[in-house]
């Protein structure tokens, strides 16, 4: 009896330091994207999570491990919506090359504070060799990704004078420039039409097999 109590202290425990980090994460994020890396402080964001100031402290011990884990946070999202929409599009190559791009311009990943905060980041991997790193990580495996189903559309398509790199390569450039423009003009900005505009740039390798999108 006493064993079952004590571990559902503990669970208690753990799920209300997740909350608390989620809380957390989620001002960084606001309070980064508003206020860029420099001005942001654990002031800022126990206030925008509506905690203390000693609650950061004790589930961040500095203002540097708060910033690690958040672009962890975001990277990590962005990884697991990524795999979720490609055992979504099932085997065919067309299908997750579609189901990328749609998820690159999926509101929760495509908006102004996350393409804020990734952007602000990216600015800082010359000088921060953790950012470079987790970020580095998060581009190396879409370029892998995105190469090897690249591969099977061109042995589809019968073409060896087709690169693979170099298509995924232009693929996720313009992913990011539209990105920027999301960022820099959001008023004018149209998720669906920066999709039309990926699908259309694939379509002109393949187009027999994005034929109906």
């Amino acid at each position: 009896m006493e064993t079952a109590l004590m571990n559902k202290k503990t669970n208690i425990r753990t799920q209300n330091k997740k909350e608390s980090n989620l809380k957390l994460i989620n001002s960084a994020i606001k309070s980064i994207s508003k206020r860029g890396i420099n001005e942001t402080t654990m002031s800022n964001v126990s206030q925008g999570a509506g905690l203390s100031q000693g609650i950061v402290n004790f589930h961040f011990k500095s203002k540097e491990l708060l910033l690690i884990e958040t672009l962890k946070f975001i990277s990590n999202e962005y990884l697991e919506a990524f795999e979720k929409k490609l055992r979504k599009a099932g085997d065919n190559p067309a299908n997750k090359i579609a189901a990328i791009i749609d998820n690159d311009f999926d509101k929760k990943i495509c908006n102004q504070e996350k393409i804020a905060v990734w952007y602000t980041f990216f600015s800082e991997v010359k000088f921060k060799p953790v950012y470079l790193q987790i970020c580095k990580e998060r581009d190396e495996y879409y370029n892998r990704t995105v190469i090897n189903i690249i591969h099977k559309l061109i042995k589809f398509e019968k073409n060896n004078l087709l690169s693979a790199k170099s298509i995924a390569t232009s693929l996720f450039a313009l992913t990011m420039g539209l990105w920027l423009d999301q960022l820099v003009d959001a008023e004018n900005f149209n998720r669906n039409e920066a999709k039309k505009i990926c699908i259309n740039h694939i379509k002109n390798y393949f187009p027999n097999q994005f034929n109906k999108y």
